[in-house]
């Protein structure tokens, strides 16, 4: 091999060498634990201690990790450095309303609005801090400033619809969850709302919304237990059944599934030893459940276990009050 091809070959393997160790120090952020993304933040601030975008993502890191002191000292910090950054007084309002500073949060996305009246974000974040606090007239104003910006999103609709819930008007509310439904296919909230409000009229589209809803997010608890009453409320007990034991299957513990299953157990199947180990472990869940210990001293009657039944009875009165 002469000289000149080795030097290149030289050459060629010092910048493959140097590619690589550049490729190595590159880290993916997202992938970091909240420590290391803090430890890693720390280093970059020393360097830039002026870099407001840097105590931003610290913010966002202490945010995350439920650590909301240090959040509000980071924001605040990004705030002083750029004041008319909207996002930094958005994140500012999640920290305040996470800390239960509801008036600072609003006051927060308020500013938001101020420095770019298009901000659709900060109005629908001004919509549900609304709602938080049951104050319908704000949250619809913000969401038809919204929808006025965007008559395309889902979210505004979504909440529209909530406040129509609220005061009573079902049939608007029906056309605001489909709505969002028909510009966001797979918006869970939306779909579970819709079977919950379809399963209060008894009427058969519950099932359909429920399934839907479960669907998307298959471990929808409060999706699984309504359809589950439905089916049990409208004698179709195994279908019941078959959801209560998926609810269980996610959470074991669930007492009103618990209870449930008893239930069926006891007055349809008659399998009182079955019902009598539900109804316990319903209590056990819950010490509290008056309910249980009832149908706990309906199956001991019917078992002829007088003296256990009358305990029952006696503790499922003094809770119930």
């Amino acid at each position: 091999m002469n000289m000149s091809v080795r030097i290149i070959l030289c050459l060629v393997a010092a910048f493959l060498f140097a590619a690589c160790s550049k490729e190595e120090k590159k880290v993916d952020f997202d992938k970091l634990t909240p420590k290391e993304q803090i430890a890693l933040l720390d280093a970059r601030i020393r360097k830039e201690p002026k870099n407001d975008e840097l105590y931003y993502k610290r913010a966002e890191v202490f945010f995350r990790a439920e650590n909301t002191k240090e959040a509000f000292d980071n924001i605040q910090k990004a705030i002083s450095l750029r004041p008319r950054e909207v996002k930094y007084h958005i994140l500012k309002a999640d920290i305040m309303f996470a800390q239960g500073e509801t008036k600072s949060a609003f006051a927060s996305l308020q500013k938001a609005i101020e420095i770019d009246g298009k901000c659709i974000e900060a109005y629908l974040k001004s919509a549900e801090l609304s709602l938080y606090m049951k104050d319908y007239e704000k949250t619809l104003f913000n969401v038809k400033q919204a929808i006025l910006l965007d008559k395309l999103n889902p979210t505004a609709y979504f909440m529209r619809g909530w406040v129509l819930k609220e005061q009573g008007d079902t049939v608007r509310a029906v056309e605001d969850y489909k709505k969002a439904i028909e510009l966001k296919s797979d918006y869970e909230q939306a779909f579970e709302e819709l079977g919950l409000l379809y399963a209060v009229k008894g009427d058969g589209l519950a099932v359909e919304y429920l399934k839907s809803t479960i669907n998307i997010n298959p471990e929808n608890l409060n999706a699984m237990y309504a359809l589950a009453l439905f089916y049990q409320e409208h004698d179709a007990m195994q279908q019941a059944l078959d959801m209560y034991k998926r609810i269980l299957d996610i959470r074991p513990d669930h007492a009103d599934a618990l209870n449930n299953v008893g239930y069926i157990n006891y007055s349809e199947k008659k399998e009182y030893d079955i019902a009598i180990e539900c109804f316990t472990s319903a209590i056990k869940s819950d010490s509290t459940f008056w309910q249980a210990y009832l149908n706990r001293a309906d199956a001991y009657k019917a078992k002829g276990m007088m003296k256990e039944a009358e305990a029952d009875y006696k503790r499922a009165e003094e809770l119930r009050g």
